[in-house]
């Protein structure tokens, strides 16, 4: 079990979580979700006694496999761990199961490792320890889907605690059964896969709506009473001054007292009534949440062309590691293509090969003269790191600024980290600079590299709808079959050192499956 009373956690002036109170069965399978910057992360750290509280408790009657960030690999500790033959046995059956079937521990190797490979030996590292319990920081990140697809079927199998932190949501849907939410500090819990909580959360907002609308209904009706009340003591205070008559004439100045009596009545009983009305206007629902709005400039030169990209009899080596050979398809203008493939099977090398930064070792690659790429890559650190999201917006035009800034602060990134250097933004703010940069960008063919990790899962939908809108050419390295799932038409397939253009069949619970 995995108890936390009291919670108090604060960077600085910003408070990550305020009387947090949470208590994990054994057996239970919770994903946490919530945008970038929540304290996910923070909360698996102070989980596993990494960060300290400013205040509360934390007990953890656990052994916990632990699986940080990508960025946060430490192969030390591996490497520490594998003098113990029972350890290393289990390990390398893991990584075996996750298709690194012939894979070495040697400098030569490691200094050449994918992320996904990281990814992989990080989680058989976890899972070696024959842990009671799992805590994954965003396990798919990176990962093929064939891997994914052993891991999902791992943690189904796995009798223990899972505690993941995950924006993969066809992840969410096929392994976790309680959904952790955590926004502004607080946290909330729904029963259920991602998509049983996207239809608790879809209900909750229409009977918020219909709340909003009524209360709505009813101010407005409280406010014309309030106008009308406000209008009887007015006239109520006039016919009290306006009371005339002989003060030596009894019976006038009798009726004269009457009527002051009445209107000074009238005139009491109207104001207590509006101040009555008043105290039910102080009580109001807030508005639900609507989706913010995302500024596109896309303002792209059609390619001139029918074919944007053709690759001709290319192969790549680096030594005697042959990554592909005989290589030949094109890209047509406008088509949207999907790049699937192992870990290390040479994506990203053919992509650096199509930007020109990588040359073949053999064949020929052909671009249209009039092809503007706009690209997206998975190495955050192509962003100049020593400058600050302001300096990088004073760079553009001043309807770039707008939307450019408008954009970041709708992607949920605090104004008061637009003064910070990059370099020491979170991969998820560094992420979405880039998502930002993208959508305002003027190219007529977008190439993404892994886009959604590091992404939440509402600017992952953010992306998404950029890329179903875009009237340019697509080419996108993902596995994340939720994203993939409505953009792209057709695939190039990493398989036996060689790569093959497919018709996409569009299975909406397995992308997995392709066509000719």
């Amino acid at each position: 079990m995995i108890s936390l009373s009291d919670i108090q956690k604060s960077y600085g002036d910003k408070i990550i979580f305020k009387d947090l109170s949470l208590t994990i069965y054994d057996g239970e399978k919770i994903g946490i979700i919530g945008d970038n910057g929540q304290g996910k992360t923070t909360l698996l750290k102070i989980i596993m006694g990494e960060t300290d509280v400013d205040y509360g408790t934390v007990y953890v009657n656990e052994s916990i496999g632990y699986l940080k960030q990508v960025s946060e690999f430490n192969i030390n500790e591996i490497l520490d761990k594998l003098e113990n033959q029972e350890f290393s046995k289990s390990f390398f059956m893991h990584l075996k199961k996750m298709g690194m079937k012939h894979f070495n521990l040697d400098n030569t190797s490691l200094t050449n490792l994918s992320c996904g490979e990281k990814t992989k030996l990080a989680l058989a590292f976890a899972f070696a320890q024959n842990p009671t319990a799992l805590i994954l920081d965003e396990p798919t990140n990176h990962l093929d889907m064939e891997a994914k697809k052993v891991l999902i079927d791992q943690i189904n199998a796995f009798p223990g605690t899972v505690l993941v932190v995950s924006h993969d949501t066809y992840f969410l849907n096929n392994t976790i059964f309680k959904i952790l939410r955590i926004k502004d500090g607080v946290t909330q819990e729904f029963y259920g896969n991602y998509k049983d909580y996207e239809d608790q959360i879809s209900n909750l907002i229409v009977s918020q709506q219909r709340e909003y609308d009524a209360q709505n209904k009813k101010i407005n009706k409280i406010e014309n009473e309030i106008d009308k009340l406000r209008r009887w003591a007015d006239k109520a205070d006039k016919n009290v001054n306006r009371q005339g008559g002989s003060p030596s004439d009894s019976r006038l100045a009798s009726l004269r007292g009457n009527a002051e009596a009445g209107a000074r009545k009238i005139s009491s009983a109207a104001k207590n009534k509006i101040s009555a009305l008043e105290k039910e206007l102080e009580e109001r629902l807030d508005a639900p949440e609507k989706e913010p709005i995302i500024r596109y400039r896309l303002k792209k030169d059609d390619i001139k062309s029918k074919i944007a990209i053709s690759v001709q009899d290319v192969s790549k080596s680096f030594g005697e590691n042959v990554l592909f050979q005989d290589v030949n398809f094109t890209i047509e203008s406008g088509e949207k293509v999907a790049l699937i493939g192992r870990n290390g099977c040479g994506k990203t090398t053919l992509i650096n090969m199509i930007l020109g930064k990588e040359q073949p070792t053999a064949g020929v690659i052909r671009k249209t003269p009039s092809l503007k790429i706009g690209l997206m890559s998975q190495d955050i650190y192509d962003l100049p790191q020593e400058k600050t999201i302001f300096e990088l917006a004073t760079e553009q035009d001043k309807e770039y600024r707008t939307f450019f800034i408008t954009n970041l602060v709708n992607m949920n990134i605090d104004k008061t980290r637009f003064n910070t250097k990059i370099k020491n933004l979170s991969l998820g703010e560094q992420m979405r600079i880039k998502l930002s940069e993208l959508i305002l960008s003027d190219a007529n063919m977008l190439i993404l590299d892994e886009p959604t990790n590091h992404l939440d899962i509402s600017n992952k939908n953010y992306l998404k709808k950029v890329l179903e809108n875009f009237a340019g050419t697509l080419l996108i390295v993902s596995h994340d079959q939720d994203f993939l799932q409505g953009i792209a038409t057709t695939t190039l397939i990493f398989e036996n050192q060689t790569v093959k253009k497919n018709m996409l069949i569009c299975d909406q619970d397995n992308l997995l499956h392709f066509g000719k």
